[in-house]
């Protein structure tokens, strides 16, 4: 609603409904900037509250950095590393690594040679097993012409009694 700053005159000054309407909106404008700078207020100490917060931590891990420089520099002065220390320690990594490399390949030699064994091994059943249910088969045809022979034998002489 916006309100002329305009007065109407009216007899010994101006009107007095246009200057009490004036008030009110000023009034009511001052009270909307007042409500939203306090929100602005509250929004910056929060703000500061969190950045005083973050300040504390990163001066704690600045503080803590120092802290372990100094012992990585004590640490550093009391064990002094030679060359032939560190290529013995290159040699070393060198050989862990060739020793990984060849129980690897030793792994994978193994894991073949079982996965070869295991084929033949089940070939070597299946043909077992074709085997036995054949021999089977013949001994049963054994039996039966064996039987008929000793039938053909009794019919032949019969057993004196």
């Amino acid at each position: 609603m916006a309100v002329s700053k305009n007065f109407r005159t009216a007899l010994g000054g101006f009107n007095r409904q246009d200057v009490v309407r004036y008030i009110e909106y000023m009034n009511s404008q001052h009270a909307m900037e007042l409500e939203q700078l306090n929100s602005q207020l509250q929004l910056a100490q929060e703000k500061q509250g969190n950045d005083a917060e973050l300040k504390a931590q990163l001066e704690a891990a600045q503080a803590r950095c120092a802290e372990l420089e100094a012992q990585l520099g004590n640490a550093a002065q009391g064990i002094p590393v030679t060359g032939d220390e560190l290529e013995a320690y290159r040699r070393a990594e060198r050989a862990e690594r060739l020793a990984n490399d060849r129980a690897a390949q030793i792994y994978a030699q193994a894991n073949a040679a079982l996965a070869d064994a295991t084929v033949k091994i089940e070939t070597i059943s299946d043909s077992m097993s074709s085997l036995t249910q054949q021999l089977e088969s013949q001994m049963q045809d054994a039996k039966a012409k064996l039987q008929e022979a000793v039938a053909s034998m009794y019919a032949i002489r019969p057993e004196e009694k």
